[in-house]
């Protein structure tokens, strides 16, 4: 009877996500463009969101969208799944702790933080790929306790812990900051100002969520499932960053403080 390998089943899932956003990201980074009417669609509709969506004026109802306040149900559900995958196997104490937390921050900032537009959507891929992220997360983290063959020292712990606050509370404020610019600008989505992160760059969210996995990953066992969910947070993040960047630089144009970059300060 053959043994199914969950380490490397899992490995290949979040590898192959990976591998899905990235070539339609790059496309979409450098314009790329096709004669196939339904490629430039189901790229327009499928992979943006927020601002990136509602700028393409050609708002057919090919596909259904979901509002974008929907993000809150990737949390709800996230926690009612994790919540009881944790205290079932009880393991992966340290890991499983900051990421319940992580979630119950998102939560509580999609209620009382966030500002979604009435009209800001995201297509019902990415809606269904948010609902299965973090119930993944959960899995994973149980796959790679299971799988496990490093030690984790103290210095992890630490190092992990330290570097989830600092990037909780960055990411926390980020978004309060940009939650009160909506409130007392003219422009729904205004240039982010008010937070000494903006003067870097446009979206530092997005480099918060990347070392938020990072502290995750410092504290697990390092297995292959776990690092292609690293990867996955990293190509999905950076790829956000880049394309809200770059929509900030086309919609504002000379008015876009120029010195912000989308991910490394006065380079890119």
């Amino acid at each position: 009877m053959i043994e199914i390998d969950i380490n490397l089943l899992m490995s290949f899932f979040w590898l192959s996500i990976s591998a899905g956003i990235l070539l339609p990201g790059i496309w979409l980074l450098i314009d790329g463009k096709t004669n196939l009417t339904i490629i430039n669609i189901i790229l327009q509709r499928f992979y943006l969101f927020g601002k990136l969506k509602n700028q393409n004026q050609n708002k057919k109802k090919l596909f259904s969208d979901v509002p974008k306040s929907f993000f809150l149900h990737f949390y709800i559900i996230g926690l009612l799944i994790n919540i009881p995958l944790f205290l079932f196997y009880r393991l992966s104490f340290f890991l499983f702790l900051i990421f319940i937390c992580h979630m119950f921050r998102r939560l509580y900032e999609c209620i009382y933080i966030h500002k979604f537009g009435k009209n800001s959507t995201m297509s019902f891929i990415h809606y269904l790929v948010g609902l299965i992220h973090y119930p993944f997360v959960g899995l994973t983290i149980i796959i790679d306790d299971k799988y496990s063959y490093k030690n984790i020292s103290i210095l992890n712990y630490c190092l992990s812990l330290l570097l989830f606050i600092i990037a909780s509370y960055i990411q926390y404020y980020v978004h309060l900051t940009l939650a009160k610019n909506r409130q007392t600008k003219n422009e729904y989505y205004p240039i982010p100002n008010d937070y000494w992160l903006f003067e870097y760059f446009s979206c530092p969210n997005y480099i918060a969520e990347i070392f938020i996995y990072i502290s995750f990953l410092l504290v697990s066992h390092r297995t292959s499932c776990f690092m292609s969910l690293t990867i996955w947070v990293i190509v999905n993040q950076c790829l956000s960053a880049l394309l809200n960047h770059r929509w900030y630089c086309q919609h504002y144009g000379q008015m876009y403080p120029s010195k912000r970059c989308a991910l490394i300060p006065f380079i890119l």
